[in-house]
């Protein structure tokens, strides 16, 4: 059943998966089974987080962790039969769901726990799995250095170990990151080849992550129309797979595109966009998609004029933050704020 589940997560049917796993924990649960049970709880966790449940990704994977750390070393040994250590997943699961959540320096004490225990029991799947989610929070913070050495060593760990899931993934990871170091790179024509490789492979579990790292590296590139096919694609898989973990995200990236290079008319599409990956955000608690949205719908009612309502909406979205005032993102919300107040 696990492996079932499994196989449904990787072709991206996700509600399929969601009921598997379901049955799967109260079968382990029944029975006893403490490793079933370790991999099923984070089963089901990434589900939900791939999903866009974000509260409840949170909650069970949190809860996973905690029995996890209350199991002994032959339960955590067992489970490790599932492809990688369970602390390990725990770990870096979340460290996506808190960033998601708005708790981007906590997620990343996460992730580096999870590191560390990857490289302490040096087991290369673990090592490659963490490598992963690590690559894609450090782009998602826009630190492409960090995340480009972690797709890195995901490459190599896939390539020495025969990975394929993780070696298109990281190839594609770390030819986005190169762009973002070196815009003169041509790292774009490898990102493609990396995402048909990986969907050609049968995988899709995750691909909008690279959609919604890649678009921005299309536009700045100034290549606005592939950047529109590459998000209409993104919007395509969250429809189909229900895989809706950056649908906020996608519909803030296609509002932006249209507003590229001044095209006539784009606005008002814009900003319908711009409010529907604000609704979404908000419906799935995604704080760190909803600040960035707040920013550039602020950005735009500046230019129409409408300067009270940016800061009334992006006033209190800046507030309930409580720490990562170092990023990117909260950076590049306080200076609107200064320039609004």
């Amino acid at each position: 059943m696990f492996w079932l589940t499994t196989a449904s997560v990787i072709r991206g049917e996700l509600p399929v998966a969601e009921e598997m796993i379901s049955a799967l924990l109260e079968l382990a649960e029944a029975r006893g089974d403490r490793p079933t049970l370790l991999n099923a709880m984070r089963g089901q966790g990434m589900i939900r987080l791939f999903m866009g449940h974000l509260e409840g990704a949170h909650e069970v994977i949190v809860r996973a962790f905690e029995a996890f750390e209350a199991s002994n070393e032959q339960d955590r040994l067992a489970a490790r039969a599932a492809g990688q250590d369970a602390g390990v997943a725990d770990l870096a699961l979340m460290s996506w769901v808190l960033w998601l959540l708005g708790r981007p320096d906590t997620a990343l004490a996460r992730l580096d726990t999870a590191i560390r225990r990857a490289d302490a029991i040096g087991h290369p799947h673990s090592q490659a799995y963490g490598c992963y989610y690590a690559s894609i929070l450090h782009a998602l913070r826009g630190e492409f250095l960090t995340a480009h050495g972690y797709a890195e060593r995901c490459l190599a760990l896939s390539e020495e170990h025969g990975f394929r899931q993780w070696r298109g993934l990281a190839r594609a990871v770390r030819g986005i990151s190169a762009t973002f170091l070196d815009p003169s790179s041509a790292a774009l024509a490898e990102i493609q080849g990396a995402m048909n490789e990986y969907r050609n492979a049968g995988y899709q579990l995750g691909i909008t992550a690279l959609y919604v790292l890649l678009s921005p590296a299309l536009l700045s590139s100034r290549q606005r129309e592939a950047t529109l096919e590459l998000i209409e694609q993104g919007l395509a898989t969250t429809s189909r797979n229900s895989e809706r973990i950056f649908e906020a995200e996608l519909y803030r990236l296609k509002a932006r595109a249209l507003l590229f290079d001044d095209v006539p008319g784009a606005g008002t599409e814009a900003q319908s966009l711009f409010e529907r990956a604000l609704t979404t955000a908000r419906s799935q608690h995604a704080k760190a998609l909803e600040l960035r949205v707040a920013v550039d719908l602020g950005a735009l009612w500046v230019d129409q004029g409408r300067r009270k309502d940016a800061l009334n909406l992006l006033a209190p979205i800046y507030a309930g933050f409580a720490e990562g005032f170092e990023t990117q993102d909260l950076k590049q919300a306080k200076a609107l704020l200064d320039r609004l107040q």
